[in-house]
């Protein structure tokens, strides 16, 4: 089984996006815009294994997006 990263956010801040990793609290870019932030965070989260997680411009989770090695099918 392969470990997986921290989770990958795009968060706002400033006048713009940024990418935070969960756990390390660092802050990965600078503000870039939304689209900007979401395309580089997939790729982070795709090399991670982990997830994306997409917080709107209100601050709510706008969509998540695993990269992990979901099981198929879902038990239960």
């Amino acid at each position: 089984m392969r470990k997986h990263g921290p989770n990958v956010w795009v968060v706002r801040r400033g006048g713009g996006f940024s990418i935070l990793e969960e756990k390390t609290g660092v802050y990965i870019v600078p503000p870039i815009a939304q689209r900007t932030a979401i395309s580089v965070a997939r790729a982070i989260a795709r090399a991670n294994g982990s997830e994306l997680i997409v917080q709107g411009r209100r601050g709510q989770i706008r969509f998540r997006d695993s990269h992990g090695s979901d099981p198929y099918p879902p038990k239960g």
